[in-house]
């Protein structure tokens, strides 16, 4: 039992003195490591002290290159949007149009895409890119598949996913959609806007269907008021009358009612009352939604926001050189030691063990 205990301790102590050693070993590498990059860097300030003047006519050279870059060829971008809410289907029609207008920006034929959009040429050539995308908004597709949930059955229900169901919606479902123009001036078009609407506007299919639907419309919304006229005049003008106006009112028929009966009817006009009403609302609601084929939102403003801030291309492009020629220096050195001596290595880092 002793010479067991003997020999465990013995393990112990071995492994203790092993572990010590394999520390030791790692704290004199990374103190090493740490003593060779410090090197690195004096040899590499050597290097800048002993060509200085080089490096200070890179880094000049660099930075008046880039002020000339920055001040006489950068360009910078500008963008605008303008949101819009299509009624009549004219979504895909409007989709169409802003890759038509695109597509000549690509071609470069701006004094077509001038007469297209009746502004100046001088405007269009500042034109970068239109482009346009529908409104997403989270509550609102949640809204949507809620309802697409509460129409599936329990079994179909179960295997729909929300994240499929928003990257399937189709972009004529969203009620609103954005315009993105970039320009390489900050002004926009005056007419831009205008031209945009009209060119939907003037479609006769839509024009029609808009007439057609907001005739429709008034019509229901006379009887809407006809109907909300006769049941306030139930409701009300019968009691403010008395008995005897109301049997001189009765010039046929009278219908006598017993008060339960009479409850009930005036219950049921109340009801009808209110449908009603939340029906007028809701035709004067499309009326004001639907008195147009397009629907501005949001329009262009006057300026356009600058897109590409300035990036300080002087202090990059001095920065640049002045590293490129620091690396240059380092490889006419390493080549320098190579010729002197063929068999150069790097040492490896030594360490105990």
């Amino acid at each position: 039992m002793t010479e067991k205990n003997s020999k465990d301790e013995i393990d112990i102590l071995s492994l203790f003195s092993l572990i010590g050693k394999k520390t030791n070993s790692l704290l004199v590498l990374i103190i090493n490591f740490f003593i060779s990059f410090f090197n690195l860097i004096i040899s590499i300030l050597y290097l800048v002290k002993r060509n200085y003047l080089i490096l200070l006519i890179s880094l000049i050279i660099g930075l008046l290159t880039g002020y000339f870059y920055e001040k006489n060829l950068y360009v910078s971008q500008y963008q605008t949007t303008l949101t819009l809410s299509p009624n009549f289907g004219s979504t895909y029609h409007l989709y169409e149009n802003i890759k038509f207008y695109q597509s000549l920006i690509v071609q470069k034929d701006f004094e077509k895409l001038s007469d297209v959009l009746n502004i100046d040429s001088s405007f269009t050539k500042f034109i970068i890119s239109f482009s346009i995308e529908p409104y997403k908004n989270e509550e609102l597709n949640l809204e949507g598949f809620e309802k697409l949930l509460n129409m599936a059955d329990s079994t179909t229900a179960l295997t729909l996913s929300y994240s499929e169901y928003a990257d399937k919606i189709p972009f004529e479902s969203y009620i609103s959609h954005v315009i993105k123009l970039k320009l390489t001036n900050n002004k926009v078009p005056p007419q831009l806007e205008h031209s945009i609407i009209t060119a939907i506007e003037k479609n006769k299919y839509y024009r029609d269907k808009k007439n057609t639907y907001l005739k429709n419309l008034k019509i229901k919304r006379e009887y809407v008021e006809a109907s909300i006229q006769k049941i306030d005049t139930l409701l009300f003008a019968k009691k403010g009358m008395d008995n005897d106006d109301l049997k001189r009112k009765n010039l046929g028929t009278t219908i006598l009612l017993d008060k339960n009966q009479n409850t009930d009817l005036e219950l049921k006009l109340f009801d009808n009352y209110s449908t009603l009403n939340n029906e007028l609302i809701y035709i004067n609601n499309e009326l004001n939604k639907k008195a147009n084929i397009i629907n501005i939102i949001s329009s262009f403003p006057m300026t356009a926001e600058i897109l590409n801030k300035s990036k300080n291309h002087y202090i990059i492009s001095g920065s640049f050189l002045f590293l490129f020629t620091l690396i240059i220096i380092l490889f006419n050195r390493i080549n320098a030691l190579l010729r002197q001596d063929p068999n150069f290595k790097i040492k490896h880092v030594n360490y105990k063990k």
